[in-house]
């Protein structure tokens, strides 16, 4: 899929804008393949910094999920989930803050966020956060949480 971006509309005409309706459109998916990492917000959530692929594009900050992983949360409901998440965002901003990400298999999640498999330095982050143990896989659908996140992190194989 190709986009055209013009720096001001064709036409200001938005007659055509009368009888739309939710179903005659489809979401905004933003044709972002790299970024500079700005912020890590837990495990699985960063914020990018890129540029839009048209000319004199501003930096735009993207929210990103990261794909195909679940981490514990921030704001989670035991101490154990509190501690493995901190841990986990200890490792994403260890391994990435401040670094260019290539995005690859962009899309939309649930909440409209950016879901893409993230990678610095060629390194899957949802791989690299399975293989330490502080994240379980995720399609999407169900979450299956370990009961106890500590517990798991600690249960090295």
């Amino acid at each position: 899929m190709s986009f055209i971006f013009r720096s001001k509309p064709a036409t200001d005409d938005i007659t055509y804008l009368q009888n739309i309706e939710y179903k005659d459109t489809i979401p905004f998916i933003p044709p972002v393949k790299r970024g500079k990492v700005i912020k890590v917000y837990d495990g699985d959530t960063i914020t990018i910094a890129s540029k839009m692929p048209w000319k004199d594009s501003p930096i735009y900050r993207f929210s990103v999920r990261i794909n195909g992983i679940d981490c514990a949360e921030i704001r989670g409901k035991t101490e154990s989930e509190k501690q493995c998440a901190i841990l986990a965002r200890e490792h994403v901003d260890h391994i990435s803050n401040g670094k260019i990400v290539r995005l690859e298999n962009v899309s939309l999640e649930k909440y409209g966020r950016v879901l893409a498999d993230v990678y610095v330095d060629n390194v899957s982050i949802g791989e690299s956060l399975i293989e330490k143990r502080l994240a379980v896989s995720y399609d999407g659908g169900r979450k299956h949480c370990p009961d106890d996140w500590m517990e798991y992190f600690m249960k090295k194989e």
